[in-house]
């Protein structure tokens, strides 16, 4: 590890970070909460079709009360969620979370989303960045993320946090393992553009 803190599942239920973006975006990373559940509802109608399909390869219905309840209402041993909150009544503008299978796993699977009006504003650089962060010292080392290849800003988006990087490609979809128990490099970020030309030629 490249952290000597410890992040307990406890402390994750609270945590609270604010930050500035890459563009200059001040917004607030928080840990979800269970009554984000109804601000949740109010934003899926403003979702795109194609941002639900780079998230959830499928564009799918609006979900109910009880099914954002079990999204919302997290276990912090074996689930990070944070979201992201700006403006001044700190709306939702983006949510994430690594997965792991057990309290002690050092893998997770990563998912984020970005509401369409706040992409390409940074905001899912600073989430992404903040989970690996606090992912580290929640004992995280390997990360996985399935990202559909047609998902092009979220590919380079994995790859510029720095940290080793492996993707493999199969069937409409790419496999990337992050290894964040090393500590990013400007070397690895370099190297996304030459992996993204590889990766266009593959597909």
């Amino acid at each position: 590890m490249v952290t000597d803190e410890i992040l307990t599942a406890d402390e994750a239920s609270r945590y609270y970070k604010r930050v500035p973006t890459h563009k200059g975006v001040e917004v607030v990373i928080r840990a979800i909460r269970p009554d984000d559940k109804y601000e949740i509802l109010d934003i899926f109608p403003t979702l795109s079709q194609r941002t639900l399909y780079m998230r959830f390869f499928r564009v799918i219905e609006a979900p109910s009360l009880e099914s954002l309840s079990r999204y919302t209402n997290v276990d912090f041993a074996t689930t990070l969620a944070f979201v992201v909150t700006k403006g001044p009544n700190q709306n939702i503008v983006a949510a994430g979370r690594l997965i792991r299978a057990t309290e002690h796993s050092k893998v997770a699977e990563l998912s984020c989303l970005v509401v369409d009006h706040y992409q390409h504003q940074g905001v899912g650089n600073a989430l992404v960045a903040d989970l690996f962060q606090a992912g580290k010292a929640w004992g995280i080392e390997q990360v996985i993320a399935l990202v559909h290849s047609e998902n092009h800003p979220m590919l380079r988006l994995l790859k510029n946090q720095g940290y080793p990087c492996e993707m493999l490609f199969d069937e409409g979809e790419f496999t990337v393992t992050l290894d964040i128990s090393q500590p990013p490099s400007d070397e690895n970020r370099a190297s996304y553009r030459t992996t993204m030309a590889a990766m266009h030629q593959a597909v």
